[in-house]
């Protein structure tokens, strides 16, 4: 491998600057002298990379990353002048096909090899667009098992890598919280997690916060915990809470799950989480009834999985129950987690299932899906 190798990576969500990060020290390791520029956050910015936009901290600021068609279009004209401009070996977009689908085909006009690391999800909605993955990327890493097949099937080139998820998650308890003891005496210890956007603690802190009370009134002696992930989100449900008696975690959302009976959470990859540490839970997440009216509409033409919860997609089956899409009926929300948490033989059940079903994700050390995905990135360069 020649010197001078120049790598353009792409990631516009808090998630992707972390994946994404661990994929950068994975390549440093094996190419210590690769120059590696691009979208990035603090955490990719950290591990070595030239920050051309970090769209992860305009998305605090604007509650979005594209909330502003100007900026967006701005952004990726911008992006795409860079990459003809600096003509990379390879671009790694990293999930966000909003951006990186621009950015991909940029690169292809340049010749550049086109990695995408973290499948978009074309099996949960617009199955279409897979034609458009198959043309744009030399090779597509996937976090989920099942993609793998379900993308090849369809002319992507795929590679399971195995989930970043599961490198970077502290082992669960050798003793996990008593299922019995809380049932019986209901000293439950309940995670409630709201998200992470701006937008998602506003339309699902007053939810969980009337889910909290229902569980006090019913289980006095229950402890219910917010977890956030920055200061700035504790303040916000703070706020929302509007002086009720709220127990605010900020930045120890693994440590709360651990010790955690129980959750209710809003969808996405928190969900995989929870299910490492053996966490029965119900999911819900608020969308706009577009949605809803695009799935009525369609079908699976449009919205292809019966599913949205990842650990459910993940299964094949429903393991835990979910409310998705929800449009903000609390009194659905409150029955559902009632009817769970009185349910003794289900939660020792779903705690069983759900580990089963985490522990594969996770790379047998010392490997890890970073390395594995790195070692796919420098064959691309290297063009074997």
């Amino acid at each position: 491998m020649a010197n001078g190798t120049t790598i353009f990576i792409s990631a516009a969500e808090a998630s992707g600057d972390e994946h994404a990060a661990r994929l950068i020290q994975a390549i440093r390791r094996r190419l210590p002298d690769a120059r590696v520029v691009g979208v990035a956050g603090p955490r990719m910015a950290q591990a070595g990379c030239e920050v051309l936009a970090d769209l992860i901290a305009k998305a605090s600021m604007l509650g979005g990353p594209f909330l502003r068609t100007g900026y967006y279009l701005k952004t990726v004209r911008r992006l795409q002048r860079a990459i003809r401009d600096i003509r990379p070996d390879l671009l790694i977009p990293v999930d966000s096909p909003a951006l990186n689908w621009h950015l991909a085909g940029a690169a292809r006009k340049v010749g550049a090899a086109v990695f995408y690391y973290i499948a978009p999800q074309v099996w949960a909605w617009a199955p279409w667009r897979v034609r458009k993955l198959a043309r744009l990327a030399d090779q597509v890493a996937c976090i989920l098992p099942f993609e793998e097949r379900y993308l090849c099937d369809r002319g992507v080139n795929a590679v399971y890598v195995g989930n970043p998820l599961f490198d970077a998650l502290p082992p669960r308890p050798q003793q996990p919280p008593d299922l019995a003891e809380a049932w019986a005496h209901g000293s439950w210890r309940v995670a409630m997690l709201p998200g992470s956007r701006e937008g998602e603690i506003r339309g699902h802190v007053p939810a969980l916060l009337a889910v909290a009370e229902m569980i006090r009134r019913r289980w006095p002696a229950a402890q219910c915990t917010f977890t956030v992930y920055t200061e700035a989100a504790g303040e916000l449900t703070s706020r929302l809470s509007r002086g009720a008696e709220v127990d605010i975690a900020v930045g120890r959302t693994h440590e709360v799950m651990a010790g955690s009976h129980f959750a209710v959470t809003k969808s996405g990859t928190v969900t995989l989480e929870l299910a490492h540490f053996g966490v029965p839970m119900v999911v819900f997440h608020r969308t706009s009834w577009l949605l809803g009216l695009l799935r009525h509409l369609l079908g699976n033409w449009a919205v292809s999985t019966e599913s949205f919860s990842l650990v459910n997609i993940l299964a094949g089956r429903k393991i835990v129950p979910e409310l998705m899409p929800w449009h903000g009926n609390i009194d659905a929300l409150k029955a559902m987690v009632r009817e769970v948490m009185d349910d003794y033989g289900y939660l020792f059940e779903v705690r069983r299932q759900l580990i089963e079903l985490t522990d594969p994700l996770r790379v047998a050390p010392p490997a890890s899906a970073s390395d594995n995905a790195a070692a796919l990135a420098l064959r691309l360069i290297n063009g074997s």
